[in-house]
This record gives C-alpha cells, sequence and structure tokens, in this order.
C-alpha cells in the first residue's frame, strides 16, 4: 500500500487498519465458536446468526478499541512515535501482542465456558482463583487442551502476521509522515478509540451486555457477545457493578420488600427479631423421638437425566434412585437456587437464596449469619456431619460450615490415600462407605449428616466397579457414565442403609445441588436448575410405605422448612421456604433461582427471568420459545418484584448478625 501524500499519516492508517484487523480476527473466532457448538444453534435461522455476527461487531470493535487505546497513545507521541523510534516500536508492538495474546486465550476458553454454562465468558471463572492447581487439572483431563492451543497459536500468529505485513508496508518501509500530520490525526483517531470503546453516543450508559439480544433465539443473542467483553465487565466493574446490585436489592432498605417476603410465605409481617425477617414454628405435639436425618446432595442430578422424571432419556442412568422413588416422596416440580455446588449446599441447608454475583462461601459476610439446618439441629442435640470426597476448602466449604453450625466436614484426607482417582480425590462410592461406617457407630446420640457427591463432574472420571457402563461408542459416554456411576453408588449406600436396623428410625432426603443442561434455549434455562426432591423414611425404603409423586411447586429454599415439618421439633427461621409437606402452609409457591446478575422466578405457569442490565423476559414454562413481557407488564412487573424482594430482604438479613440465642427464649 503506497502512500505518497504528505498530507495523510501513515502511522494513523497503520493504527487503524490494526484496529480493523483485530476486529475482523474476533469475528473469526466467533465463527470458531459457532462451528464448535454447532447443535446449540440448531433451529435457528441462517439470517439470525448472520445477525449476530453484525451485532457482535459492536462488540468485537469495543474490545479491539479498549486494546488499541493504549497501544496508540503509546506509540504516537510527537517525535518519539514508532516511525521514529525502533525501541518504541518494539516495545509498542510486544505490549500489543501480549494484549491480543491475553484477549485471544480468553475467547479460547470461552468455548468450553459457553458449552459448560450457556453463558459467555464471566466473572464465574474467578470462583476458582482460589484452587488454580484443581481448576488446571480438571481442565487438563476434561478437555483436548494440546489442540485447542494449536488453534490457538495459528491464530494469534496470524494475527502477528498481518500487522507485521501492515507495519512494514506503512511504517518501516515509508518515510514517516510529519509529526504535525501525526498530531493532527492523532486526535480523530482517539476520539474514535474512544467512542468505540464506549460503544454507545447515548450520553447515560456505555454499551452493556444487554444490546446483544437483538432477536428470539438465545443461542443467537449471546453469540453476539464478546467474551473478553463479558469478563472484564464483570472484573473491572465489579465493585461498581455489585454497589449497582446492591441498590438494587437493599438500598437504604426498603420495608415493602419485607412485606412481599412475609406475603409469600403466609407469615405475619410484624414477626421479627433483631431487624432480621423471623418467625417462631411451634409443633403441637412436638416429636418426642426425632429421626436421625440423612441429607444427600448429588453433583449435577438434574431430572433432565433421571428415569424417572423425564421418560425421553434415552438410556437406564438413574436405576437405584428410580427403584428408591416406589417407596418415596418424590417432588417432580423442584428447583435450585443456583448451578453451582456452592450456591446449592448454601441454599439447602440455610434456606436462602444466594446473593448477585458472590459466593458467600468465600466472603466474611458469610461468616456467623446463618440460621440453618446445622443450627438448628445441633440446637436439638444432634451432632452435625457433612462428608465430601474432595479438598474441604474448596469453596471456603469447610469454613463456611463450621463458622454457621457444621460440627464436623470430613474430605479428602480421612480416606486411604490409594482410594484417590484423580482431580476430585476419591470416588463417590469411597466416600459413601466411609460416612455409612461412621455413622453406624454413632449409638448414643442423635445425627445430621450431609453427603455431597462429587463423581458427577468434569473431568468424569469413575472407578472400575461393576455399574453397567455404557459403552465407549455412545455419544457423551464419558459423562452419561459418570451419572450412571453416582446412581450406583447412591443405590449401594441407600441399599446398606435400609438393610441396617440401626437406621430404622433415620428420615432420608435426596436432592441434587444443579440440574443438568438439556438443549438450553433462554440464559437462565429451566433444564440448569430442575432437580429432584426425595423425601423417605428408612421404614419407607423396605416396603412399609407407598411412593407418590408430587407436583407441587417448590425449590431449594424449601428443604429446610420441609424437613423440620418431618422432624417436628420447634426452631426459629430465618429461611424463606415453606413445608411442602403441609398442604395447610398459607402463602404462595414458588421457586427463585438465579446465576451471577439474572435472576430466575417461577409462580404458576409461568417463568420470569430478571436481569439487572437488560430487558426482564416472561415465558410460560411449557413454552420458552415466546416471550411475554410485552404481552403482560402487569404480571412480568409483579413477578420481578417479588423476586427482588427475596433478594432485598436476605440481603438485609445477612447485613445484620443472628442475635443472642438467649434473646430469643
Amino acid at each position: 500500500m503506497a502512500v505518497k501524500t504528505r498530507y495523510i499519516s501513515n502511522l494513523t492508517l497503520f493504527y487503524l487498519l490494526s484496529l480493523v484487523t483485530l476486529t475482523l480476527f474476533f469475528e473469526l473466532w466467533r465463527l470458531i465458536l459457532l462451528v464448535q457448538l454447532r447443535d446449540l444453534a440448531e433451529g435457528v435461522p441462517l439470517a439470525v446468526l448472520a445477525g449476530s455476527f453484525a451485532v457482535g461487531w459492536r462488540f468485537d470493535f469495543a474490545v479491539s478499541s479498549y486494546i488499541l487505546l493504549p497501544i496508540v497513545l503509546l506509540g504516537s507521541l510527537p517525535w518519539l512515535d514508532i516511525s521514529r523510534n525502533r525501541y518504541i516500536r518494539w516495545f509498542n508492538l510486544l505490549l500489543l501482542y501480549l494484549l491480543v495474546a491475553a484477549a485471544f486465550f480468553a475467547t479460547l476458553v470461552d468455548i468450553e465456558f459457553f458449552r459448560a454454562f450457556n453463558t459467555r465468558l464471566n466473572g464465574m471463572a474467578l470462583q476458582w482463583n482460589n484452587t488454580p492447581g484443581i481448576a488446571a487439572s480438571m481442565i487438563w483431563e476434561m478437555y483436548p487442551v494440546v489442540r485447542y492451543f494449536l488453534l490457538y497459536f495459528v491464530i494469534l500468529w496470524g494475527f502477528i502476521a498481518v500487522v507485521r505485513h501492515w507495519l512494514r508496508d506503512l511504517v518501516i518501509n515509508r518515510k514517516p509522515s510529519p509529526v504535525l500530520t501525526n498530531v493532527l490525526y492523532l486526535l480523530p483517531l482517539l476520539g474514535l478509540l474512544l467512542l468505540g470503546a464506549r460503544g454507545r453516543v447515548d450520553v447515560k450508559t456505555p454499551l452493556t451486555w444487554g444490546a446483544a439480544y437483538f432477536c428470539e433465539y438465545d443461542f443467537a443473542n449471546q453469540l453476539a457477545l464478546n467474551p473478553n467483553f463479558t469478563f472484564m465487565r464483570d472484573v473491572a466493574y465489579d465493585s461498581g457493578k455489585w454497589r449497582r446490585a446492591e441498590r438494587l436489592i437493599s438500598g437504604i432498605y426498603n420495608p415493602r420488600a419485607e412485606h412481599i417476603v412475609y406475603g409469600l410465605l403466609g407469615i405475619p409481617d410484624t414477626t421479627a427479631i433483631g431487624g432480621r425477617m423471623h418467625r417462631q414454628v411451634r409443633f403441637q405435639p412436638q416429636n418426642n423421638d426425632p429421626a436421625n436425618v440423612i441429607l444427600i446432595i448429588m453433583e449435577s442430578f438434574g431430572s433432565s437425566r433421571i428415569g424417572c422424571l423425564n421418560e425421553q432419556v434415552p438410556y437406564d442412568l438413574s436405576p437405584h434412585f428410580d427403584a428408591m422413588a416406589e417407596h418415596s416422596l418424590l417432588f417432580t416440580n423442584f428447583y435450585s437456587s443456583g448451578m453451582h455446588t456452592s450456591s446449592g449446599v448454601f441454599s439447602t441447608l440455610y434456606g436462602a437464596p444466594i446473593m448477585l454475583g458472590r459466593n458467600l462461601m468465600k466472603h466474611m459476610a458469610g461468616q456467623n449469619r446463618f440460621w440453618g439446618l446445622p443450627n438448628i439441629l445441633r440446637e436439638h442435640g444432634y451432632r452435625t456431619l457433612f462428608f465430601v470426597p474432595h479438598d474441604p476448602h474448596v469453596d471456603n466449604l469447610q469454613g463456611f460450615l463450621k463458622a454457621n453450625g457444621m460440627t464436623r466436614v470430613y474430605a479428602v484426607a480421612d480416606y486411604d490415600d490409594d482410594r484417590r482417582i484423580g482431580t476430585w480425590g476419591v470416588p463417590d462410592h469411597v466416600m459413601f462407605d466411609y460416612a455409612y461406617a461412621f455413622l453406624s457407630r454413632i449409638k448414643d446420640e442423635r445425627f445430621f449428616a450431609t453427603l455431597l457427591t462429587v463423581s458427577n463432574h468434569g473431568p468424569w472420571q469413575v472407578p472400575d466397579v461393576p455399574f453397567a457402563p455404557l459403552p465407549d461408542e455412545i455419544p457423551g459416554h464419558k459423562e452419561l457414565n459418570a451419572f450412571k456411576y453416582s446412581d450406583w453408588a447412591l443405590g449401594r449406600f441407600l441399599d446398606a442403609i435400609l438393610n441396617d436396623s440401626s437406621f430404622a428410625n433415620t428420615l432420608i432426603i435426596i436432592t441434587a445441588d444443579s440440574g443438568s443442561p438439556d438443549r438450553p434455549r433462554v440464559d437462565l434455562d429451566l433444564s440448569v436448575f430442575h432437580i429432584p426432591l426425595l423425601v423417605c423414611h428408612a421404614d419407607w425404603g423396605k416396603g412399609q410405605g407407598r411412593g407418590r409423586r408430587l407436583d407441587r411447586l417448590g425449590g431449594q429454599l424449601d428443604i429446610l422448612a420441609t424437613v423440620m415439618g418431618q422432624l417436628r421439633l420447634d426452631y426459629d427461621d430465618y429461611s424463606f421456604g415453606h413445608d411442602l409437606l403441609d398442604s395447610s402452609a398459607a402463602g404462595v409457591d414458588f421457586a427463585h433461582f438465579s446465576e451471577w446478575y439474572k435472576i430466575g422466578y417461577l409462580e404458576g405457569d409461568y417463568y420470569a427471568i430478571v436481569r439487572t442490565q437488560a430487558q426482564p423476559s416472561l415465558f410460560r414454562r411449557s413454552d420458552l420459545s415466546r416471550n411475554l413481557a410485552d404481552s403482560f407488564p402487569g404480571l412480568i412487573g409483579d413477578y420481578q418484584q417479588k423476586a427482588l424482594a427475596i433478594y432485598q430482604t436476605a440481603y438485609y438479613n445477612m447485613r445484620r448478625p443472628l442475635p443472642p440465642r438467649s434473646a430469643e427464649r
């Protein structure tokens, strides 16, 4: 490209072409993502997918502008620009290549992140920052890392080659443009980059990810996003974003939010202790011989893969759970509070929603602030025990639980070292065997034992045991076999419990931490949160009780009240759920869940998605293809208010320490 006129800045042309080149390479990454996840694009018209690239150009240009801004500033200083000083040129190019390498790496990581979580790369990825060794091991074992890195280096080298071509043609092999010309062109170039980075001319707000939602197809909307944009908005603006979310869910404090929650739960709106929402639950008569409690939280044990909950499952993945359901109470319309283990454990044990954009187990806000099943049953003389196959410090699990009522956490160090098989410690059946042997020795006191499985998690490593694995020819056999193995381990444990007379008076609760994605159709797809809840007394499993399916809507927020209703022990309740087995309970049946800064709310036949930076959506649960928000503005407004009220009240509770127990009596 020969540029002969002295009135044109070759330096500015080089940076403009670098900006366009980088934007085009981000479009190439979008094409690679589409090819890799083409199964999610089934049913999306080609014209709509083309629209994803057109809308995505805006986000790609914004990220490219952010990257080029410091490069242009450092490389365009009068008399010290890269066309006149080779040392500055070397430094400038090295900085550009490093920034682009980091951006391309984030785009590479986004491929499998999107596949796993049905969302573009965001601040969720930082939830592994305290266990990098486990995260690295898991990634190496789960994904074709070598092939991905080869792809990464080929594309990175392609970008470098194109930029070096522009550099030789416009800077190295050309006489430097006059300094004044460069300065005059620099100002509009910086203006373009600033405008591109902001993404909008509107003075109120810059470009947000909500601008990518241009059609009714969720995959196409998310395809339009740039993962560097979504990730850096969470990282660079996390504190401000959290403050906005904090104002949204708390404000100075809106008493109406608490009244709304009281209405949902059907309790008087004047009941409070220490400024916290509170209700005293008293049973007449109280149980003089309450049962032991075994609560089993199965990793990713979603309803979409359980035979008795989904007749369309092509393989028999859950024969042992299905058999147990024949003698138990099975809730078919039940949902998790989030899509991570930490959120499932937290809401199941403490009956409260997780916080927007925060893992409370990792933050000091989670210390000595929550009153749940561990505290309540410990107060009634139970030993409160938690069993997990892996490192107890993942997600600060041990620290949080012990600070909030759990007596002891048994983890990987408590099992034989030779039983470990990979990233996640020992397989599930080893943890189950240990828990059974331990619990069977408890004779003189009651216990509340929570067992958390993990084998049904990537990299899906299962031991060589006779669980009738699916053949390798079946697509996704590793993941399916991990699910089937976890069911086998569960059945083996249940057989031991049900055939041991020392567990005769034992209440068994089986649920999951989160669901299993099943061809997701919206950004908070119900399959990711749809999980089982099975309630059983040990005697029922011997054929003395009849199985029953219950379609009552509920979620992990309801487990605390449901367990206490079965035990019939008086307790002070700070939770947000109902006793799902109490048909006389007042209030509204609902399910409430969230992921990062999005909230899902289910009530009746409708499902609302509330977003902090985009418009809400409303669907019928039977049809997630049609957004009804514009057709029912009053209904979506009501559901949005309820969803936020739960957060407002939960946040208000969290900010206040638990009152002294003596004050409550």
